[in-house]
């Protein structure tokens, strides 16, 4: 009977340690180095913002911050690492528009649903350049030539990409018949753009940098909100009769079933971070615009990005049907 008592009593004592929530371990978060997954090789553009917010991340954050590279499926598999790890915090997602793109034209796609979103941190706008030499000085009056000559002007873009949608949701948006021109990269697209072999690109506006200060090219329009200065105060395209804003985005995201209070420390470091001025001089220097939306703000902004990728991706004609 006794032996019976104490193997009761130790099976209700493991039973009631392994019962203990999640936010009682979070109390003390972080105690150890905290890896973000950026699911795409080093060198490109996520990878680049991504070291910019960890590396100023650390000090707020109070350990170290490391990022690691996990390429492959447009993303799908360094995402899926991130959603199959513990949810304690201790392996962060670091995101780009491709999240949300991969649920649709990726044949085994992303599972937005496997993750929670914890801020928006980079919101870039489409630009729309054309050759220093073009006629047009606006985009009203481009989109006027390309209705008088429908399927004459050829846009360049990246097929599978975010520029293929820049472009579809352009021309759809005003109502213009383009030729579309396949590219391996925005550079090349540029450089095409800027030796006259195509009408029109469209990328996010650090890929004209350049090109812009040497007089080969010149942005027309963002398909943002509102003009910023990081971006030269460019006219918009609403502004030019055009109904659409769209950008290329980068999130922090956590595995579902993350406790609150170690998102909440998570957001808070985001913040910090964020309201670094070193950083947001690294980040304009790299031509990425720092934004911080959390919470509530930050579900509809990505709701709103959502709904209009799909749109478009179905318009196209691009969902990939999911592999069994």
């Amino acid at each position: 009977m006794i032996r019976t008592f104490v193997l009761v009593v130790t099976a209700a004592m493991i039973t009631t340690s392994l019962a203990v929530p999640p936010a009682v371990a979070a109390d003390d978060y972080p105690t150890k180095a905290v890896t973000m997954i950026v699911p795409f090789p080093a060198g490109g553009r996520t990878d680049l913002i991504g070291r910019i917010i960890a590396q100023y991340m650390q000090t707020p954050m109070g350990k170290p911050v490391s990022i690691v590279n996990k390429p492959g499926a447009s993303s799908v598999l360094g995402s899926n690492e991130v959603a199959e790890s513990k949810p304690d915090g201790y392996m962060l997602g670091f995101f780009s528009t491709a999240a949300v793109t991969a649920q649709y034209t990726v044949p085994t796609p992303l599972d937005l649903s496997r993750f929670e979103l914890v801020a928006i941190v980079n919101a870039d706008p489409a630009a729309l350049a054309v050759n220093d030499a073009a006629k047009w000085q606006t985009l009203k009056e481009l989109i006027a030539d390309a209705k008088k000559t429908p399927g004459s002007l050829k846009i360049g873009m990246i097929p599978g990409a975010s520029a293929q949608i820049f472009a579809a949701g352009f021309a759809r948006a005003a109502g213009v018949d383009l030729i579309s021109v396949p590219f391996k990269g925005d550079s090349d697209g540029a450089i095409a753009l800027a030796g006259g072999h195509i009408d029109i690109h469209v990328a996010v506006p650090v890929s004209y940098k350049s090109l812009v200060a040497s007089k080969k090219v010149r942005v027309l329009a963002v398909a943002s909100d509102a003009r910023s200065d990081l971006y030269g105060n460019l006219p918009t395209y609403r502004e030019n009769g055009v109904p659409l804003s769209i950008n290329a985005f980068h999130g922090v995201y956590v595995p579902k079933g993350t406790p609150e209070p170690v998102k909440a420390k998570i957001a808070a470091a985001l913040k910090t971070t964020m309201a670094n001025p070193e950083l947001q001089k690294r980040m304009n220097d790299a031509g990425a615009a720092g934004v911080f939306l959390v919470g509530d703000e930050a579900k509809a902004y990505l709701k709103a990005q959502d709904e209009t990728y799909r749109d478009i991706i179905d318009a196209l004609g691009l969902r990939a049907k999911p592999s069994k």
